[in-house]
């Protein structure tokens, strides 16, 4: 039976000593460590690399979202699984940015807490069951955009529009101006008029504010 190490990271000490003897009494578990702080954390794997760190995010300093990073990119092989009271989709994203392998919250139980640490230190990415629905609400949202931006090209396109022609759009539906769209484009503001002419002509518009709002109706019907 292999023994999962295991290094507590957190500024608060009953946190820790309560971790330490929840988990310290499993024998496939070995608590090797417990520091209260990200730079403690760091001097200790100096000396002593766990299989995997409980490591909450907020503490004073440097978070636990920094020490992640670093870890990570001196000890890749160490998992790290973020033990928090944070449930934002924001904090998720930047903590698996960061390269940790799990995301718990702090009232799991303890019975799970081991089940996530096996399957963390097995290769499995852990999210907290109570974030997931969010998740996978919040994708499908970004998902939904991306798509109807897709729709959107493909739909300018089929007018004739070509792909630098599409990009000066994109740019002239965000407000810049014919000498920011020039700097965005590398291109010279007298070719960036003429794409721009070029295009007027293609939508059978006239004018910049008639294929803003041609472009703004557009994505209007794909968000229906």
């Amino acid at each position: 039976m292999s023994v999962i190490k295991l290094l507590i990271v957190d500024d608060h000490l009953m946190i820790r000593e309560g971790l330490a003897a929840m988990l310290g009494s499993y024998p496939d578990l070995k608590i090797v460590g417990s520091c209260g702080s990200a730079s403690e954390a760091l001097e200790f794997l100096a000396h002593t690399v766990p299989d995997v760190i409980l490591m909450d995010i907020k503490m004073k300093n440097k978070n636990g979202l920094e020490a992640t990073r670093e870890i990570k990119a001196r000890f890749p092989e160490v998992k790290v699984i973020i033990l928090t009271i944070y449930e934002d989709m924001e904090s998720v994203r930047l903590s698996l940015q960061a390269g940790a392998t799990g995301y718990i919250l702090k009232q799991v139980s303890q019975e799970k807490l081991v089940e996530n640490i096996k399957r963390v230190y097995h290769g499995e990415t852990v999210i907290d069951p109570s974030l997931i629905g969010q998740l996978v609400s919040d994708y499908a949202k970004i998902t939904q955009s991306v798509s109807s931006q897709v729709k959107s090209q493909v739909e300018f396109e089929g007018k004739g529009l070509t792909p630098r022609e599409n990009e000066v759009l994109k740019y002239l539906a965000q407000g810049l101006t014919n000498k920011e769209i020039s700097s965005k484009t590398h291109l010279a503001i007298d070719t960036v008029k003429t794409h721009l002419r070029s295009i007027y002509r293609k939508l059978g518009v006239k004018n910049r504010s008639q294929a803003i709002t041609m472009i703004n109706r557009q994505n209007k019907v794909l968000e229906l």
